[in-house]
């Protein structure tokens, strides 16, 4: 069962966000899909360290539209980000202790995959299309 869920809704217009965010509810789901299976926790461990690393990836490539565009709410959009991954740095520290994953850590991922692109990405990119028009 897919816990994120993609939708037209989504789309931004610009191909590469596009296409890393339907990366990213693709990893929430190989992680949900891994941890429902009951696999390892070296199994769940591999599916939470890729969707981490690419959501920095990610993360830096939005980054770097904001500043190439003087984006004006590019320190809150960064924050979200970097409280985001402050908090799946420590759920990894946590798995590496041993502590399991627990299910609501996947809806928390979905729900703020979902709600930071519709919200706070959208905006975003309606001043980069804005922006690239009055050129």
């Amino acid at each position: 069962m897919a816990i994120a869920i993609w939708s037209s809704h989504f789309e931004t217009g610009i191909d590469l966000i596009d296409s890393q965010h339907k990366a990213l509810f693709e990893a929430v789901n190989r992680l949900e899909a891994s941890f429902s299976l009951g696999n390892t926790d070296d199994m769940v461990k591999k599916s939470l360290d890729f969707l981490v690393k690419y959501t920095f990836e990610h993360f830096q490539t939005e980054e770097q539209f904001m500043c190439e565009a003087a984006y004006p709410g590019l320190a809150e959009h960064t924050d979200e980000h970097d409280l985001l991954m402050t908090k799946v740095y420590a759920l990894q520290a946590r798995l590496a202790e041993g502590t399991p994953m627990t299910m609501d850590v996947l809806t928390f991922f979905a729900g703020w995959l979902g709600h930071h692109i519709y919200g706070t990405d959208l905006a975003m990119v309606q001043f980069l299309k804005e922006k690239n028009h009055k050129r």
